[in-house]
């Protein structure tokens, strides 16, 4: 029989590098423990409400970064409101979805009182749940008589038209113009259905991440920064002279598997960053801004400057219909071609010193009758 001391004696620690790993770091997990909760806010640039009685528009997961699936959790919208509700259906809300209520489900009701600010939130009666890359349709639709229940934008000329936030993302949609539910007619006659429509509004969603594995499909959906951390840490532990060599790969598999997946930094491949894309998104709105500004100077002969006072003074809905108008002088169908440079030079030459310069054709997307913004 072995004695107590000899029992209790310790195992010997290896020198030199290690060999087999313990059992315990052999188990490495495959997703983040805990949801991360967000928000995505997506409203318009200018303030130039666009209003009726529902929109219509889809959400995926982004395929961008290391997720495994989000959650969405709430809708949040401003308007007249009332009497809203909130259907979901899978896969988008095009493919003849549109007005067939078969293929919906309803997941929020109640009504609300007016917030044409702020926003208020429809919390969702069971969480929708997107794995990576997967669609969902969502209609937000208000049964309140009028035109001012629920707030969209529109899509604009020669952009994709998404808002993707790296983890979400939200597509353009389609205004509803009926105050019944996928109603076919709007209130004068005619098709209640507007196309190249955006949701203005926010989303609030939780995310599960990925957690690193070294099965190459998992490595190579990790940040440029990440898979050079891997790299650099299993090179190192093949140095002799590097403390990181008297651990087996095994143990350095699990040490990177319990980072973050952002540790390391979150650009996905040489190029812009996330912050750097934002920010020329930001300068052409604020481009557009300025010349729907020269759009109204030369409407009431003032400089740019006083126009960009007088339009955060004047009526959202007036002030739409005077922009309409005037884009419509110039282009009388979406799908017209306009000279960017040649709108550029005329913006800046109207922001010169002097107020008075040549003006070109400028340019204002949807010129198509827009009964539903008035």
């Amino acid at each position: 029989m072995a004695s107590t001391a000899d029992a209790e004696t310790p195992a010997e620690v290896p020198e030199g590098p290690a060999g087999l790993a313990p059992v315990g770091a052999l188990v490495r997990g495959e997703l983040a423990e805990a949801l991360e909760y967000q928000s995505f806010t997506a409203d318009t640039q200018d303030r130039e409400d666009h209003t009726f009685s529902g929109i219509f528009f889809d959400v995926s997961a982004s395929e961008q970064l290391p997720l495994k699936y989000i959650e969405i959790h709430s809708l949040w919208v401003r308007g007249e409101l009332g009497p809203l509700t909130v259907w979901s259906t899978p896969g988008g809300h095009l493919k003849g979805r549109v007005c067939d209520e078969d293929e919906w489900t309803k997941v929020y009701e109640k009504t609300h009182t007016a917030s044409f600010t702020d926003f208020v939130q429809l919390k969702l009666e069971e969480p929708i749940k997107l794995d990576q890359g997967e669609r969902v349709g969502f209609y937000v639709h208000s049964k309140m008589g009028g035109d001012q229940a629920i707030v969209y934008d529109n899509t604009m000329h020669g952009s994709q038209g998404k808002k993707d936030d790296g983890k979400l993302v939200i597509w353009p949609g389609t205004a509803h113009l009926s105050n019944k539910p996928f109603g076919r007619r709007a209130p004068w006659g005619g098709d209640a259905l507007r196309p190249r429509r955006q949701f203005v509004g926010r989303v609030g969603y939780a995310v599960r991440w990925l957690l690193w594995n070294p099965e190459p499909e998992i490595h190579a959906k990790f940040p440029m920064g990440f898979r050079r951390a891997v790299e650099a840490t299993l090179l190192c532990a093949k140095r002799e002279e590097c403390y990181l060599s008297y651990c087996g790969d095994e143990i350095i598999f699990y040490i990177m598997n319990k980072c973050g997946w952002d540790w390391f930094g979150t650009a996905m491949r040489e190029g812009p960053t996330e912050e750097e894309t934002k920010k020329a998104e930001e300068e052409e709105a604020a481009r557009e801004q300025r010349m729907k500004e020269v759009h109204l100077a030369r409407m009431f002969g003032v400089a740019p400057s006083h126009a960009a006072d007088l339009m955060q003074h004047m009526d959202p809905a007036l002030l739409q219909m005077i922009h309409h108008q005037a884009a419509g002088a110039h282009i009388e169908d979406d799908n017209d071609s306009f000279d960017e440079d040649e709108d550029d030079e005329y913006v800046a030459a109207e922001y010169s010193e002097d107020d008075d310069s040549d003006d070109d054709d400028d340019d204002e997307d949807d010129s198509d009758d827009d009964d539903d913004d008035d």
